[in-house]
C-alpha cells in the first residue's frame, strides 16, 4: 500500500532496513521505525493542530505502544496520550507519559479503574451510565472527581463491527441527568468514532455522519443541562490533511496515530505532509511452485497489502518487485505469499513490504533507528509488539 510512496519519499529507510537485515541486527518479521521521520511528521501536525487551534492526543497502538516513540513524540508538544485499551494507559503512564483519554475504544474494566485513575488521565470516555457510576465511585475513594467524555450513537451511524456502544441521542438527555448526579465524575466533553474517513471516490479525507450525532449530543448537553463542553473530540484519520476539518465541523479535539508514521490511506496518494516513517521487514523462507513464502507473524487482515520489494540491497530490490496474495483472515500468517512469475526470490533474501498495520496485535519485533537520513545509522534497541525492550 505505502511501498511505493516510501520508496519515493524515504527510500534511505528501506535501505537502512536492508542493511539491518542483510547484517543480522534485525530478525524477519520486524518493523523497522524512523524516528527522526517520526519527529518530523509529529512536529508539522502540532504545527497545523496549532493553527486551527485544537488540541491532540497521541495514539500508539498501530506503533506498538512504544514509550520511547511516545517520547519522541511529545518532544513536539504533543504530549498526552489516548489509550485505546486501560493495558496502553497502563504501558505508557509507567513509562512517564501523561495520559490523556482512556476508555475509547475499550471501556476500563471494573477492577482496573482505581489502577487507571492513579495515572491522572485527562478525560475518560464512558458508554453507560454503570460505567460512569463505578469510575465516580472509585473517584470519590481517592478524593477527586474525574472528568467524562461520552460516546455518542445513532442508529444510522457508521459503526465498525466490534465497536458498538454508547449513548443513544434520543436517550442522552436522561442519561446525562442521572450522570450528572454522581459526585465523582464530571461531563465535560464528547466523542465517536470514526468521525472521517478516507473516500477512495473524491481521493480525500471526509467526513462521516457520525459528526452530526455527535454535534446533536453536544447541543442536548449544553442546552439542556447547562453542561460546558470542553472537548468535541473527531477522531479517525487525523492528519496534516485533516486537522483543519476539525475545526472546520466544530470539533476542538483530535487523536492522530498512524500520522505519525505516514500511513493513514490518504498517504499512500500524496507526495506531501507527514512523510512515510515505518516498514516491513521479512525474509524468503522458501519457494513452492512458483510462489515465495516469506516469514510472517507481522501482516494485519486491512493491511491492504500488495507488493514486495526483494533481494539482498536496496538496488536490486528496487527493480525486483513482487506482487503479494491476500492473506486470509481465517489462516494464522505464518507466512507471506508472493508471486515470483518473472521476477527473482533466493532463500535469505530480504523482503521489504510497507503497508497499513496494527503493531499491538501482531506478534512482531520493532526496531526503533535514528540517524537513518545522515547515513549515521544508530540502532535503539528492538522492542515487542507491547512496547516492551527485548534487547
Amino acid at each position: 500500500m505505502f511501498l511505493d510512496v516510501t520508496a519515493k519519499r524515504n527510500p534511505n529507510l528501506i535501505n537502512t532496513a536492508f542493511q539491518l537485515h542483510r547484517d543480522g541486527s534485525i530478525y524477519p518479521n520486524t518493523y523497522v521505525l524512523d524516528m527522526d521521520a517520526i519527529r518530523y511528521n509529529a512536529r508539522i501536525i502540532k504545527k497545523e493542530a496549532d493553527k486551527y487551534n485544537i488540541n491532540l492526543y497521541m495514539m500508539t497502538k498501530q506503533i506498538g505502544r512504544n514509550p520511547e516513540v511516545a517520547k519522541a513524540i511529545s518532544e513536539s508538544g504533543i504530549n498526552k496520550v489516548v489509550a485505546v485499551d486501560p493495558w496502553e494507559a497502563l504501558t505508557l503512564g509507567k513509562a512517564g507519559l501523561k495520559i490523556g483519554n482512556v476508555g475509547h475504544l475499550v471501556q476500563i474494566p471494573s477492577h482496573m479503574i482505581k489502577e487507571i485513575l492513579v495515572l491522572k488521565p485527562e478525560i475518560i470516555t464512558v458508554f453507560t451510565i454503570e460505567k460512569a457510576a463505578e469510575i465516580s465511585k472509585e473517584a470519590k475513594k481517592l478524593g477527586i472527581k474525574q472528568d467524562i467524555a461520552l460516546k455518542i450513537i445513532d442508529d444510522d451511524d457508521l459503526i465498525y463491527e466490534g465497536q458498538a456502544g454508547g449513548f443513544k441521542v434520543g436517550d442522552l438527555l436522561e442519561s446525562a441527568k442521572k450522570i450528572n448526579e454522581l459526585e465523582g465524575v464530571s461531563i465535560v466533553g464528547v466523542t465517536a468514532f470514526p468521525c472521517f474517513l478516507y473516500d477512495e471516490q473524491t481521493k480525500e479525507i471526509e467526513k462521516t455522519r457520525n459528526i452530526n450525532t455527535l454535534l446533536k449530543g453536544a447541543k442536548i448537553l449544553k442546552e439542556s443541562l447547562g453542561i460546558d463542553v470542553k472537548q468535541i473530540n473527531f477522531p479517525s484519520a487525523n492528519s496534516t490533511f485533516s486537522i483543519g476539518l476539525i475545526k472546520e465541523n466544530g470539533g476542538n479535539y483530535g487523536e492522530p496515530g498512524h500520522a505519525f508514521t505516514g500511513t493513514t490511506p490518504i498517504h499512500a496518494k500524496k507526495m506531501e505532509g507527514e512523510i512515510p516513517s515505518m516498514v516491513y521487514v521479512s525474509e524468503i523462507s522458501h519457494c513452492y511452485k512458483n510462489k515465495a513464502y516469506t516469514y510472517g507473524g507481522g501482516f494485519y487482515r486491512r493491511g491492504h497489502v500488495e507488493k514486495a520489494m526483494v533481494g539482498k540491497s536496496f538496488n536490486e530490490g528496487k527493480n525486483n518487485i513482487l506482487d503479494a496474495e491476500t492473506i486470509s483472515a481465517e489462516n494464522i500468517d505464518y507466512h507471506g505469499v508472493l508471486n515470483i512469475e518473472d521476477k527473482k526470490a533466493e532463500v535469505g533474501d530480504t523482503v521489504i513490504y510497507s503497508f497499513r498495520t496494527q503493531i499491538f496485535v501482531t506478534r512482531s519485533e520493532v526496531a526503533l533507528v535514528e540517524g537513518i537520513q545522515e547515513g549515521n545509522i544508530n540502532l535503539l534497541g528492538i522492542y515487542d509488539s507491547l512496547g516492551r525492550k527485548i534487547r
